[in-house]
């Protein structure tokens, strides 16, 4: 499985959330951002969106999970309370990153792949403080099943390494008399 390494920039997004187990959230936000747009005529203008996965399975009961449809701001469209949809701003950092083609049934063991074998095996660490992300390349109502693109996103720490340095440091130098001359 191929994966690439991305610092995302914090975005800010329109969204609409559920709650419940992910299998069964995820549509019925899609299903409210969806009809939304729709309503306003605006699904042509959305280029990407964003799922953004807010709670840990492991350690959320499932009927607390949250899940936020995301789409970038787009027109002059702004939040809409009474029909579900608020603004906020998705925090940026480093994500592993690979792109699935095709169903979007298979995500959910593909994300836990990557999660508990691949970055690990990387010497990478999760990063629990932020929430896994998928970014829908192309619009599902457009594009068959077979050529859908997503972008499954693993927060991750990324590895700190000592910078090398040109500086010099006088009490860092050695000087050895018997090669001067």
């Amino acid at each position: 499985m191929r994966v690439t390494y991305r610092y995302v920039r914090p975005l800010s997004v329109l969204y609409a959330r559920a709650l419940g187990p992910y299998d069964q959230s995820t549509p019925q936000a899609w299903e409210t951002m969806s009809a939304w747009l729709e309503q306003h005529n605006a699904r042509r203008l959305v280029k990407r969106g964003y799922g953004f996965f807010r709670d840990n399975p492991r350690t959320t009961p499932p009927e607390l999970l949250r899940y936020d449809a995301c789409i970038g701001l787009v027109g002059d469209l702004d939040a809409d309370p009474a029909a579900g949809i608020d603004r906020q701003i998705l925090p940026g950092g480093a994500y592993a990153v690979h792109t699935h083609v095709g169903s979007y049934d298979q995500m959910g063991d593909i994300m836990s792949k990557l999660h508990t074998s691949l970055v690990q095996k990387r010497g990478l660490s999760v990063d629990y403080d932020r929430s896994f992300m998928t970014i829908y390349l192309n619009d599902p109502a457009l594009t068959r099943e077979v050529h859908r693109r997503t972008e499954l996103c693993i927060p991750v720490l990324p590895i700190r390494m000592p910078l090398s340095s040109n500086d010099d440091h006088e009490a860092d130098i050695v000087e050895d008399d018997s090669i001067a001359g």
